[in-house]
Protein backbone atom coordinates (compact mmCIF):
# COMPACT_ATOMS: atom_id res chain seq x y z
CA UNK A 1 0.00 0.00 0.00
CA UNK A 2 1.24 3.25 -0.62
CA UNK A 3 2.00 5.84 1.18
CA UNK A 4 -1.00 8.19 0.27
CA UNK A 5 -3.18 5.44 0.44
CA UNK A 6 -2.26 4.98 3.90
CA UNK A 7 -2.76 8.87 4.74
CA UNK A 8 -6.32 8.61 3.46
CA UNK A 9 -7.20 6.05 5.67
CA UNK A 10 -5.58 7.32 8.33
CA UNK A 11 -8.31 10.37 7.92
CA UNK A 12 -10.89 8.27 7.24
CA UNK A 13 -10.37 6.76 10.93
CA UNK A 14 -9.83 9.90 12.66
CA UNK A 15 -13.15 11.35 11.21
CA UNK A 16 -15.19 8.41 12.28
CA UNK A 17 -13.51 7.66 15.45
CA UNK A 18 -14.28 10.29 17.14
CA UNK A 19 -17.47 10.56 18.87
CA UNK A 20 -19.37 13.01 16.43
CA UNK A 21 -17.81 10.79 13.57
CA UNK A 22 -18.81 7.35 15.23
CA UNK A 23 -22.72 9.65 15.60
CA UNK A 24 -22.60 10.39 11.93
CA UNK A 25 -21.62 6.69 10.63
CA UNK A 26 -24.31 5.26 12.35
CA UNK A 27 -26.69 8.32 10.88
CA UNK A 28 -25.34 7.39 7.31
CA UNK A 29 -25.47 3.36 8.21
CA UNK A 30 -29.68 3.91 8.93
CA UNK A 31 -30.16 5.94 6.19
CA UNK A 32 -28.21 3.28 3.79
CA UNK A 33 -29.77 0.40 4.05
CA UNK A 34 -25.87 -0.73 5.70
CA UNK A 35 -27.77 -3.68 7.80
CA UNK A 36 -30.29 -4.31 6.26
CA UNK A 37 -31.40 -5.66 2.24
CA UNK A 38 -31.25 -3.18 -0.12
CA UNK A 39 -33.54 -5.22 -2.79
CA UNK A 40 -37.19 -3.54 -3.90
CA UNK A 41 -39.17 -6.05 -5.26
CA UNK A 42 -39.62 -5.60 -8.76
CA UNK A 43 -38.02 -2.71 -9.13
CA UNK A 44 -34.23 -3.39 -10.68
CA UNK A 45 -33.30 0.43 -10.56
CA UNK A 46 -34.82 1.48 -7.01
CA UNK A 47 -32.21 -1.95 -6.08
CA UNK A 48 -29.36 -0.42 -7.72
CA UNK A 49 -29.94 2.92 -6.38
CA UNK A 50 -30.11 1.18 -2.84
CA UNK A 51 -27.52 -0.56 -3.01
CA UNK A 52 -25.25 2.00 -4.26
CA UNK A 53 -26.15 4.17 -1.23
CA UNK A 54 -24.72 1.01 0.65
CA UNK A 55 -22.03 0.92 -0.92
CA UNK A 56 -20.36 4.11 0.51
CA UNK A 57 -21.23 2.95 3.94
CA UNK A 58 -19.32 -0.30 2.45
CA UNK A 59 -16.54 1.88 1.44
CA UNK A 60 -15.91 3.57 4.98
CA UNK A 61 -16.13 0.80 7.21
CA UNK A 62 -13.19 -0.71 4.39
CA UNK A 63 -11.30 2.25 4.29
CA UNK A 64 -10.91 2.08 8.11
CA UNK A 65 -10.31 -1.41 8.68
CA UNK A 66 -6.54 -2.26 9.42
CA UNK A 67 -4.44 -3.64 6.50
Amino acid sequence: MNEEMKKLRQMYSDTFSTETGKKLLHDLEVRCNYNVSSFVAGDTNATSYEEGKRAVVLYIHNMMKEE
